[in-house]
């Protein structure tokens, strides 16, 4: 019976009437009343059934209306105004995206960690896929204290190296973790918000560092000289912009090598992630995270027969946490390698990264019909049908919306 409702309701939205210039009434939601839907479940109700009680939205009340959906549209706008930030500062001011990178992560992080917590999944937040975003944040205020207050540190004489290395994880691994991990721009949803943002705004950032946003690296030192050694030769490294064929491939005055992109980025894998990785969660803390059922990514793909849970599958019992770690690094190489291409050349590193983008959005859009406006629908038309209506009389608080809102639960990815 509920299914049958739920899916009369999309066979009445497809009959409805149109306005005289062909646009369907975008102000009508469809409900039934408590008594009706009581009828019709005692009767026998069919899909061929079609006496639905047409209600206009102006019939509902602010409150109603704000209680199903408020808070939903609310944080539509705000993802929606966040896109377009980010996307006028790449265009405008790429010399600057950095600082808004940064903004997003003192936001984000913090604000994912209190959600995972909650349900025991803050070990995620340990993985990979977040070294970078903690790496970038890290070294750009180290840089910034070292340029404007005179404040050193030990990282400044491998400056190059690091953003190398950066680059290969972001515009390998990092980026090609969007479609592997089905990762979906939805504007009113934080997990999935800042699922994208861990994956594609490390690659975005160092893209406006390698090409200043298609200014030149010379846009990146005359506005924050000394901060970031993208190339030897920051000036001279604009030669890109000469013709269409440097920016199709260009080597002059800031070429990588094969060590720039797999030796120092697997120097930088062991030391900062690996073995820090494997100590905390295989040794020091594993009787904690199995007694209290924390998740992890390697729970994750040591349970999966796809992808690399297939690898891991081939190694003892005993030796699956290594044959993970393994499996992680020669992937991540792997994927770092490709990224010479894009080190050197600007139009296919823009064109993959609008790519990445479009399958992003375009993976929200497909949620947002699919899942938000047809699954959640079934749901909340099975809520309004199991429980008791507060008003005999007019009984509005079974209205359902015809674009219904996602509770925001998501994967860790």
């Amino acid at each position: 019976q509920v299914d049958s409702l739920f899916w009369q309701l999309f066979a009445d939205l497809a009959a409805m009437k149109t306005t005289e210039n062909g646009m369907e009434k975008e102000d009508e939601l469809i409900t039934r009343s408590a008594s009706q839907t009581s009828t019709k479940a005692s009767a026998g109700f069919h899909p061929e059934d079609r006496h639905f009680h047409l209600t206009s939205v102006k019939d509902l009340t602010p409150d109603q209306l704000y209680h199903e959906l408020g808070m939903h549209e609310l944080g539509h706008t705000f993802g929606v105004m966040n896109l377009l930030t980010t996307a006028f500062t790449i265009a405008r001011w790429p010399q600057h995206f950095w600082i808004l990178h940064c903004c997003k992560a003192f936001v984000y992080l913090p604000w994912r960690f209190v959600r995972f917590h909650r349900r025991g999944w803050e070990w995620y937040m340990l993985d990979f896929c977040y070294l970078n975003t903690y790496m970038t944040v890290v070294c750009c205020v180290l840089a910034f204290v070292r340029v404007f207050f005179g404040v050193d540190n030990p990282l400044h004489e491998y400056n190059e190296e690091l953003i190398r290395a950066a680059f290969a994880f972001a515009n390998g691994a990092l980026l090609l973790a969007v479609p592997m991990f089905n990762n979906k721009l939805v504007f009113h949803d934080v997990d999935n918000t800042v699922s994208v943002f861990i994956h594609l705004s490390p690659p975005l950032m160092m893209w406006t560092l390698r090409w200043g946003g298609g200014y030149g690296t010379s846009a990146i030192e005359d506005a924050w000289g000394g901060m970031f050694h993208v190339c030897r030769h920051m000036h001279q490294a604009d030669g890109f912009l000469k013709s269409w064929s440097s920016m199709l491939w260009y080597t002059d005055h800031c070429e990588g090598s094969i060590s720039d992109f797999v030796l120092y980025p697997a120097i930088v894998w062991v030391v900062f992630w690996g073995i820090p990785y494997y100590l905390l969660t295989f040794c020091f803390f594993s009787g904690y995270i199995e007694r209290n059922n924390k998740a992890t990514l390697f729970k994750d793909v040591a349970g999966s027969p796809k992808g690399m849970g297939m690898v891991v599958a081939l190694f003892p019992e005993p030796l699956k946490p290594f044959g993970y770690m393994l499996t992680h690094f020669v992937w991540t190489l792997l994927a770092g390698t490709l990224s010479i291409l894009l080190w050197h050349s600007f139009a296919g590193h823009t064109l993959l990264l609008l790519g990445i983008k479009l399958f992003a959005v375009h993976n929200g859009s497909v949620f947002m019909f699919r899942v938000v406006a047809a699954r959640k629908i079934a749901e909340k038309v099975r809520r309004i049908v199991e429980s008791p209506y507060q008003s005999s009389v007019t009984a509005k608080e079974s209205y359902l919306p015809l674009s219904a809102a996602t509770d925001g639960k998501q994967s860790a990815e």
